[in-house]
């Protein structure tokens, strides 16, 4: 059977490779065309092209050349499941390639493509109607990896967690899970961040659409589902991207800007056809996975050279952002795309026609950074560090901010989020309910990672499941409960999430007590008031005073060191107070407290 390419198609490939494309999945084969497929694949600088694979007895087949286009073509009795791969030829060399656009490959050896299709049917309508950015709506994020959440085998499905998974987030208050990366990767221990298949679903995990039904039913229980993903590098393997036509062709040919510091290769943004296979690869994921975000890693790396603000910016990159958030912002206006950006790069979260690079939200690395530095210190030094807590609301009102304490916090001899923490075994917890109140009360969205709300003290390890059992230990419970009541506090209460990126949503009480290391702020939103106290120090305040000057009733919702949780306090407060006087309250060492405020 002969198939001919359709004429239409020849503009497409053109926009393709001048970087105007989001649709490569929809060029590059394999195509299904009557009862085969139609294999194309770009590589512009190989002299031959051949493919191999089960519908060809893995014998060599050679493909056509297009040579106006620098594309090879071939039509081949092929069907679904069936495996193959490109045998690239450049200079008399021979060279295996897995499929850049397949949508499967096999985990053994050099990870020959697999042909897929899928007639999955989403049942998740009713959410999708009201999903959106969720600027001035709770989002509160769990950040997972697959394999490790429940570990059962080295292998876990997405399926296999998928009922857990959807009961604990509930549970617990989340909004959204956030999934680190899934497309098809060589190395497990990378954790997916140096990936092969950037438009595969890594066999790891599942299938295309084990994946699918994964997403559908965390939707169907009100859960978003957002997905890291990696556009600063990919795997050098041999049989992947690397001199994919047997020059750089995803890569710089300059040495000094092919690679990044992980030996991976950079990719060279100032190629067309590299912009919209990147941009394909996102707009792929999130219409065939109904995604809610994308947060893209590094992009601190791309803004600079290797992320080294000495070298410059690196403007065929900040062309390339600004282009592909335009792009998914016109085509998925209600899916968010969020940067980790650790740079100083101005205006990451405004819109690109005023001069921003148009993410929705930017991973606050600073406060991350500063937030931990602050929690290692004794209690009695911390007075020198107030600094550390009261900077990020100096900057905060620049972007549209999320506050991560993510799962590169508690790797690589970074210690475990309640090890971090000065004192004693005891102390530990008390201040790690501290420093998660001081963030879920915070201006801004946030994410944890999986483990730090039930205060594992191991360092998180791709091989290990999370430690479940430490939930049979009280100290480890009744810290898990505090989480719990303190994301359900977030998620009822408009205060703490409508305006976090508007001045009148935040104010400081008591910001400057260098003394005592206390520190009070109020959440508000429309009447909504919160007053929100925390005892950064081992040190028992009898009668700590808040200046105020109206009449109001403070009603407490929520204490740290309450009995619920295993602690002092027996009895929720309630304190009027006249004006002319100030709040006077206890605060136990450590303590949280937070009050509804109420005019009298």
């Amino acid at each position: 059977m002969k198939v001919n390419i359709l004429s239409t198609d020849y503009d497409k490939i053109k926009d393709y490779i001048d970087g105007n494309s989001s649709i490569g999945h929809k060029i590059w084969g394999p195509i299904k065309k009557g009862d085969g497929y139609e294999f194309r694949v770009y590589a512009p600088n190989a002299d031959k092209v051949y493919i191999k694979g089960d519908f060809t007895a893995w014998d060599i087949r050679e493909l056509s050349k297009n040579a106006q286009y620098g594309y090879f073509f071939g039509y081949f009795d092929a069907k679904v499941n069936d495996y193959y791969k490109y045998v690239v030829v450049k200079d008399g060399n021979w060279v295996e390639k897995t499929g850049p656009f397949a949508h499967a490959m096999d985990g053994e050896g050099d990870f020959a493509s697999k042909i897929v299709e899928d007639d999955y049917v989403f049942n998740d309508a009713e959410y999708l109607k009201t999903r959106d950015k969720r600027y001035d709506k709770p989002l509160n994020i769990y950040e997972l990896h697959v394999s490790s959440f429940l570990r059962f085998t080295n292998q876990v499905n997405f399926l296999d967690i998928v009922d857990r998974l959807i009961a604990y987030i509930k549970e617990m208050n989340y909004t959204h899970v956030e999934i680190m990366p899934v497309t098809e990767y060589p190395f497990y221990p990378s954790w997916g961040y140096q990936s092969t298949g950037f438009f595969a679903i890594s066999h790891r995990y599942g299938s295309v659409r084990d994946f699918k039904k994964f997403v559908d039913l965390l939707h169907q229980n009100n859960i978003g589902v957002i997905l890291d993903v990696v556009a600063v590098h990919y795997a050098s393997d041999y049989y992947g991207l690397d001199h994919f036509d047997g020059t750089a062709m995803y890569e710089s040919e300059y040495m000094d800007l092919k690679y990044s510091e992980w030996g991976s290769n950079n990719f060279d943004y100032s190629k067309g056809h590299v912009r919209s296979f990147m941009k394909s690869s996102m707009t792929y994921l999130i219409e065939e996975f109904h995604l809610d975000g994308i947060r893209i890693d590094a992009v601190s790396y791309m803004v600079f050279y290797n992320g080294n603000s000495d070298r410059g910016v690196h403007e065929d990159n900040i062309f390339f952002i600004k282009n592909l958030n335009e792009t998914l912002e016109k085509t998925h206006p209600d899916v968010m795309r969020i940067a980790e950006d650790s740079s100083n790069y101005p205006k990451v979260t405004h819109p690109v026609s005023e001069g921003g690079l148009g993410f929705d939200y930017k991973w606050d690395m600073g406060w991350m950074n500063d937030t931990l530095r602050y929690f290692k210190v004794d209690s009695y030094n911390r007075r020198d560090y107030q600094g550390n807590i009261t900077f990020s609301m100096y900057y905060f009102p620049n972007e549209r901010f999320l506050l991560p304490l993510s799962h590169d916090e508690v790797v690589h001899l970074k210690k475990s989020m309640v090890d971090k923490m000065a004192g004693s075994y005891e102390d530990k917890f008390k201040q790690l309910k501290v420093l998660m109140a001081y963030q879920m009360t915070h201006p801004g969205k946030f994410l944890n990672f999986m483990g730090n709300e039930i205060a594992t003290f191991e360092e998180w390890n791709e091989n290990v499941g999370i430690r479940w059992e430490y939930l049979d230990y009280p100290i480890h419970r009744d810290y898990h409960n505090f989480i719990k009541d303190l994301n359900k506090l977030y998620l009822d209460e408009k205060a703490f999430y409508k305006y976090d990126y508007e001045e009148e949503g935040f104010m400081w009480k008591v910001v400057d007590d260098n003394t005592n290391s206390v520190f009070a702020y109020e959440r508000r939103a429309d009447e909504d008031r919160f007053l929100v106290v925390l005892n950064m120090t081992g040190v028992y305040q009898g009668g700590y005073e808040i200046p105020y000057d109206e009449d109001l009733e403070f009603e407490e919702v929520l204490n740290s060191r309450s009995s619920k949780y295993g602690d002092y306090r027996y009895e929720q407060r309630k304190i009027e107070v006249k004006k002319g006087n100030n709040l006077k309250i206890e605060l136990w060492e450590y303590e949280v407290a937070i009050f509804k405020i109420r005019e009298v």
